[in-house]
């Protein structure tokens, strides 16, 4: 069998990757919201962006991977306060989770990850739902490169 690419282990291996790494963390954070009413976290979602590959001064050539992760909380409009207070630790959490792996991962003996994330970028919108009514949804944007060996 073929061993994966490093971006797949990096993102999915179920012991070392940062999704089963962030699903933990925030499924602690949801456990934590449950007394909150009218409140709900959404599955996140992920993308992946610019990617390029650099060999200068490598023994192996290094790619960079743009990721950018978003994150839902829907809840009612009368709590915009409470909910945009909410996605500001969210946030916060998110970002502490994404470098608490990074720098765990980077310290791994011969892993792939070559260079832990050093920046985080990003923002949050908030947006009007009609269904159901008096509704809203705030939308957490997380943007980090991810620097790996290609495999060979």
């Amino acid at each position: 069998m073929t061993q994966p690419s490093n971006i797949r282990q990096l993102l999915t291996d179920a012991k070392l990757g940062l999704l089963p790494y962030l699903d933990n963390r925030l499924n602690e954070i949801e456990q934590s919201w449950q007394q909150l009413e009218n409140l709900h976290l959404e599955p996140y979602d992920i993308e992946l962006r610019k990617c390029h590959t650099i060999a200068a001064n490598e023994p192996r050539p290094l790619i960079t991977q743009s990721v950018c992760l978003k994150c839902f909380i829907t809840g009612s409009v009368k709590d915009k306060l409470e909910l945009l207070l909410l996605a500001s630790e969210l946030q916060n959490s998110v970002d502490a989770t994404i470098f608490e792996w990074s720098n765990r991962e980077w310290y791994q003996f011969e892993k792939p990850l070559r260079r832990p994330v050093t920046q985080i970028t990003g923002g949050l919108d908030y947006e009007l739902l009609e269904n159901p009514a008096h509704s809203c949804r705030l939308v957490i944007y997380r943007e980090f490169d991810l620097i790996y060996t290609i495999s060979f």
